[in-house]
């Protein structure tokens, strides 16, 4: 590997490496006292909406040459992924439960068996990866936001909502660890960086918004299966606690 190369193989190793460190959490909202509604017919999970306003593109140098020189395309790029991991999370986790589950685009009709889940991303930012590696403790810090909402029938009665919160999270970088002297003389190489995500055994993503998008996901159906055995459409051992923050 030449040391032209390096960078881009600390890039595309980087989430593998801190895919353990993160955190992603709930933050709830109001939600319906009702008790014993219906159980849903159908779940419809609409593709959640974003702003180009709130994604940043990491444009540091260990960014992997983009095939799309245009930015601003670029960043309507990464909000297309991040809508279709959240939207692939969300219908994949309601299925395991048994639910009937379809994806829909935004705006679309509900009947008044079905229950829909709507939503949007309110921070997409991919901070800086080479601060998370060298410095850490949050400096550098990715981060992936979004609001979720949950609605009943043809009139869109609005049974709860909450947030997530995914973050690339505060652990130790390469500094602290190593020394900056051993990051200066090439202490922190692509080598060490793929060993130790091998070890982690951590499942793999495009990007690190990728994989905070989908932990942010798996959030919302722990969330969502808590208000669901509430409810008592799906059996004790089917609910998963989120974790959540107040």
């Amino acid at each position: 590997m030449t040391a032209k190369n390096v960078p881009y193989a600390l890039f595309g190793a980087l989430a593998l490496v801190l895919a353990g460190c993160g955190q992603s959490v709930v933050r709830p909202g109001s939600q319906t006292r009702d008790m014993n509604l219906q159980r849903p017919s159908r779940i419809l999970v609409a593709n959640f909406a974003v702003s180009a306003d709130e994604v940043k593109e990491y444009q540091g140098i260990m960014r992997q040459q983009p095939t799309i020189k245009d930015p601003v395309q670029r960043e309507r790029e990464l909000a297309r992924q991040v809508v279709e991991v959240m939207a692939v999370e969300l219908v994949d986790g309601l299925r395991a439960m048994g639910f009937v589950v379809e994806r829909v685009e935004r705006g679309t009709a509900a009947t008044e068996s079905e229950l829909q889940i709507d939503g949007r991303f309110f921070k997409v930012d991919e901070g800086n990866p080479l601060h998370r590696l060298v410095v850490g403790f949050g400096s550098g810090v990715s981060s992936v936001n979004t609001e979720v909402q949950v609605y009943q029938g043809e009139q869109r009665r609005k049974l709860f909502e909450f947030d997530t919160f995914s973050d690339s999270g505060k652990m130790p970088g390469a500094a602290p660890t190593l020394g900056a002297g051993a990051v200066a003389q090439g202490g922190v190489t692509a080598g060490m960086v793929v060993a130790n995500a091998a070890m982690s055994g951590a499942k793999t993503y495009h990007s690190d918004v990728e994989r905070m998008t989908a932990n942010s996901a798996d959030q919302a159906v722990r969330y969502l299966s808590e208000f669901f055995l509430k409810q008592g459409w799906i059996r004790k051992e089917q609910m998963r606690k989120a974790r959540i923050a107040y």
